[in-house]
């Protein structure tokens, strides 16, 4: 019973979001720690997040450009960074989204730059 329990878990946590990459904001390291597919929150894109309660927010527009956001802790409301990089989104599985994305982006308040890997984004 104990290796039913244990296969169970790992194929659960091998489902489970995941990012890597080098990513900065502002010249910090941003380190993303989960992601999440865009279909959740309304939007075709994925939005990562770290431990800090920071997320950026990587959509899609019409034109296959990408748009971005950054969201400081506990914001309800974004920093349109606007389309300032590439992303490259697939259909993973049923319901979930991998892919790539490279930054080099600057508003007024933020400067993002770097590139991340992500997979499993449900």
């Amino acid at each position: 019973m104990k290796k039913c329990v244990v296969l169970v878990f790992v194929v659960f946590a091998s489902c489970m979001g995941h990012v890597t990459g080098n990513l900065q904001i502002d010249g910090e390291p941003f380190a993303a720690t989960s992601c999440r597919y865009g279909r959740v929150g309304g939007f075709s894109g994925v939005e990562l997040s770290d431990d800090h309660g920071r997320r950026l927010r990587l959509a899609e527009n019409l034109d296959g450009t990408l748009a971005c956001a950054y969201f400081p802790p506990d914001s309800r409301i974004g920093d349109n960074l606007g389309t300032c990089g590439t992303v490259n989104f697939r259909p993973e599985g049923l319901a979930g989204v991998k892919g790539s994305v490279t930054l080099a982006c600057k508003s007024e308040k933020h400067q993002l730059s770097g590139g991340a890997l992500f997979q499993y984004c449900r």
